[in-house]
């Protein structure tokens, strides 16, 4: 019997490795899914962190998906890919509808409990209720069980090899390699020119990089542990900066559609951007303790 090419037992590898991956990721969005719903039978509607939970196996699973993908064009993920990013949507604006909320209290302080303030948490509030709502039809609707079906159905595709940790490091070397050169480019233009949406850019490779070294975290070794706690570091730091600069968006908006809230939405909104500024300047000590660490590794 011949042993296979080289480039076909790489190709194998990646799938199967893809395959465990997916298999996973279907466990943990079954489990959110089945409490979420057994919550809504025991009246109870709103469970932020299932939800959570789901939409965070989602972009896991789409994250995961586009690093295999990249390493091995054969897979075939592109149109699951963009399914899993489309039915993310929904889960995605009921997540920034919460922290908006959350991030407006915080902005507020003691002017929370002033009709003004209240009246903004008000809107905050009913925003996040529309997510909801659009969120827990998406959770009943055919076009999300389709999707499940689909990731289950792909999985299925995949061939399941059994691979040894020695067979499986050079992929997960290129897979990282891959991650790092992308999530540097980022950084690099950010340094350049920190802008709002050059930082969130950042925050997205970053989490990329984050989700991939976490599913190849067996086979890198512990040493890959300091180098996810790094990443996690940098990506959290930037997602305060971004939920700022979107609260400061928020107020800004506001000063305009309500005219009674015009100065102090305005006001709010100048506070909110100079926070914002002060962390896209000091984001870069994250990065260069990150460029110091990734330095011991071999990708």
């Amino acid at each position: 019997m011949m042993n296979d090419a080289p480039g076909d037992l790489e190709c194998e590898i990646v799938k199967g490795f893809t395959r465990d991956i997916l298999h996973v990721a279907e466990s943990d969005i079954k489990l959110a899914d089945f409490t979420v719903r057994n919550n809504h039978r025991e009246g109870v509607p709103d469970d932020p962190e299932s939800t959570r939970k789901i939409r965070l196996s989602f972009r896991r699973i789409r994250y995961r998906l586009k690093t295999m993908a990249a390493i091995e064009s054969s897979l075939g993920a592109e149109l699951l890919i963009g399914r899993l990013r489309d039915v993310g949507k929904p889960f995605g604006r009921l997540r920034d509808a919460e922290i908006l909320e959350s991030s407006v209290i915080k902005a507020l302080g003691d002017r929370a409990d002033t009709p003004q303030g209240r009246q903004l948490m008000e809107i905050t509030a009913h925003a996040r209720r529309v997510e909801q709502q659009t969120t827990t039809h998406l959770l009943h609707s055919d076009t999300y069980r389709e999707t499940l079906n689909e990731v289950s159905k792909f999985r299925r595709s995949l061939p399941s090899r059994q691979s040894t940790p020695d067979m499986l490091q050079p992929m997960a070397e290129r897979a990282m390699r891959l991650s790092w050169r992308s999530l540097r480019r980022a950084a690099l233009k950010a340094k350049r020119k920190p802008t709002d949406i050059n930082l969130h850019r950042t925050r997205i490779a970053a989490k990329r990089t984050l989700y991939a070294a976490q599913a190849l975290s067996d086979v890198l070794g512990t040493p890959v542990e300091e180098f996810v706690s790094k990443v996690d570091e940098l990506q959290k730091y930037l997602g305060n900066q971004h939920d700022l600069a979107i609260a400061s968006k928020w107020f800004a908006q506001v000063s305009k559609d309500y005219p009674a809230l015009h100065n102090f939405a305005r006001s709010l909104a100048r506070e909110e951007r100079k926070r914002a500024d002060k962390r896209s300047k000091r984001w870069t000590k994250y990065w260069k303790s990150l460029e110091v660490q990734q330095l011991t590794k071999r990708w």
